[in-house]
C-alpha cells in the first residue's frame, strides 16, 4: 500500500485522549465503584446516547471514562491488560480512602519494579485500574 498523505496531513497529530470506555456486567455496581470508591465525578450523558444503552460517564482530569453495561461481556483473562492508570494529588491519602470505601488491592500500594508507587484494583467485572504516582506528560 502506497502512502497517500498530503503535506497538510503530515503535521496532523493526535492531541489527547477524550475518553476511554469499559464494559461492565452491572452498571449500578460500577457506579458505586467508580463514583464512591474512586471518587470520580459522574457527568451527564447526551440524551440521545442515554436513550440507546445503559452507561455512565465520569471525569478523570480533562478526560472521560465511559462505563457501558453489557451483562454478557467477557473480559480478557490477563492481570495487566487492558487497564487504565490514574494519577492522584496524594497517593497515600487516596489509596487509604479507596481501602476505606471497600476497594480491594491486587497489588500495593507499593513501589513497582521501576520504583514508582502503584496500587492495582479491579471493578466487579474485573476491569483493572492502576493508581500511580507516575507524572502526567506535558503535551
Amino acid at each position: 500500500m502506497q502512502d497517500q498523505t498530503t503535506p497538510q496531513e503530515e503535521h496532523a497529530t493526535v492531541t489527547g485522549c477524550h475518553h476511554t470506555a469499559l464494559c461492565v456486567h452491572d452498571l449500578d455496581e460500577a457506579r458505586r465503584f467508580y463514583g464512591k470508591v474512586l471518587s470520580l465525578v459522574e457527568i451527564e450523558r447526551p440524551p440521545e446516547i442515554a436513550k440507546k444503552f445503559r452507561s455512565a460517564w465520569f471525569l478523570i482530569g480533562s478526560s472521560e471514562l465511559h462505563v457501558i453495561e453489557n451483562p454478557k461481556f467477557q473480559r480478557l483473562d490477563s492481570s495487566l491488560a487492558p487497564h487504565i492508570a490514574v494519577c492522584t494529588s496524594d497517593f497515600d491519602a487516596f489509596t487509604a480512602q479507596v481501602a476505606q470505601r471497600g476497594g480491594k488491592f491486587r497489588f500495593g500500594p507499593a513501589p513497582g519494579p521501576d520504583g514508582i508507587l502503584r496500587a492495582v484494583i479491579e471493578d466487579a467485572t474485573g476491569n483493572v485500574v492502576e493508581i500511580t504516582t507516575a507524572p502526567l506528560r506535558e503535551p
